[in-house]
């Protein structure tokens, strides 16, 4: 009886034993092997590239050459330079656009309401415009070539010399020749008095 009893309290002990073992951790879902990737960053777009814009030349200004006649209208020519504006640049610039010899004889001068211009023998207004001419520039004869110079160096002098409140008729522009003769065209039969301002309509003719 002992005997029994004996292994009786045995296998009670192994069966309180085998209810108290912790369960096995119960399967919850498949598992991720291997290492984890980070989703990729979202893309930043690309700044464009901007061309850059050259600096002006320090000192750079521009002026305005006016080519044509008081009574046909004048076009208008942007001229770049540096330094302080003259008379004499202005007149240059004409002469490089268009093509005609307009060398002065003396510098120009500035007085009290008005400049004075003396252009040279050789120049375009006296022997004729160059061979060839500029398409733009052409002209069919010597009375439009002259008053086409004559105008535009006028014009282009008024307003380069006119302050923005100014009036450019108000600056007056004479012409005269060397040995300060009054200004003769005696192909054209025109002439104009020295103790008046510059108009082609106030010419002499003969």
């Amino acid at each position: 009886m002992k005997r029994w009893g004996y292994l009786l309290a045995m296998m009670l002990c192994v069966a309180l034993a085998g209810c108290g073992a912790p369960a096995a951790p119960q399967d919850s879902g498949p598992t991720q092997s291997g290492p984890v990737t980070a989703p990729p960053a979202a893309a930043t777009p690309e700044t464009p590239d901007v061309p850059e814009t050259p600096d002006a030349p320090a000192g750079g200004h521009t002026a305005t050459l006016y080519i044509g006649t008081k009574a046909a209208g004048f076009a208008e020519y942007p001229l770049d330079y540096e330094g302080e504006l003259a008379p004499e640049l202005l007149i240059q610039g004409i002469a490089e656009l268009t093509g005609w010899d307009l060398t002065l004889a003396q510098p120009v001068t500035s007085g009290k309401g008005g400049m004075s211009v003396c252009l040279s023998g050789s120049s375009s207004l006296f022997v004729g415009p160059p061979d060839p001419q500029k398409d733009e520039f052409h002209m069919y004869d010597a009375e439009q070539l002259a008053e086409t110079i004559l105008d535009s160096i006028q014009k282009t002098l008024q307003m380069g010399f006119t302050g923005e409140a100014g009036d450019p008729d108000a600056l007056d522009i004479w012409y005269y020749m060397e040995g300060e003769e009054p200004l003769e065209l005696p192909v054209l039969g025109l002439s104009w008095a020295l103790d008046q301002p510059y108009q082609w309509s106030s010419a002499s003719r003969e």
